[in-house]
């Protein structure tokens, strides 16, 4: 599917909140207020996504590049956060399913140990936003990492 052919599912101002995991389920580690907003980005060939969130009484925020071809179900993702990325770009790939879903895996480097994934899905019927990421082992464990969810401000 083509994301320019979705956009308006996205665009805009977003409220809601953010909840991170950083050993995974049943519980997350920190629950947050997060505002997002969505906004076309190079003549709408991209969509920008700008969040801000908490993290023990300490602000973050992140951004989200997201692109794809014309005719192409790929998609390419960047992103960068101020507590998860250490100054880092992160680069993804993947795909806009039939339902208008980016899914998208990147990796980063974890030494002494090989490299570890990590998935994100982003997804919006129009009136609720959702950004869900997965830490993923060298071994291919699949963790919940982070578990937003928005709706119009």
């Amino acid at each position: 599917m083509n994301l320019s052919n979705i956009a308006d599912r996205f665009l805009g101002q977003w409220l809601g909140t953010k909840e991170l995991y950083l050993t995974g389920p049943p519980e997350p580690d920190s629950v947050s207020v997060s505002e997002l907003v969505v906004v076309p980005a190079a003549k709408g060939k991209f969509l920008a996504f700008s969040y801000t969130w908490e993290f023990k009484e300490t602000s973050h925020e992140g951004f989200l590049l997201v692109g794809n071809g014309s005719a192409e179900k790929g998609a390419t993702v960047a992103w960068v956060d101020s507590f998860h990325m250490s100054g880092k770009i992160m680069l993804s790939e993947g795909l806009v399913d039939e339902i208008g879903r980016v899914n998208v895996l990147g990796y980063y480097e974890a030494p002494p140990d090989p490299d570890w994934g990590w998935r994100t899905q982003v997804e919006s019927d129009g009136e609720e936003l959702h950004i869900i990421m997965h830490n993923i082992s060298p071994d291919g464990e699949e963790l919940l990492a982070v578990k937003a969810a928005y709706e119009r401000a």
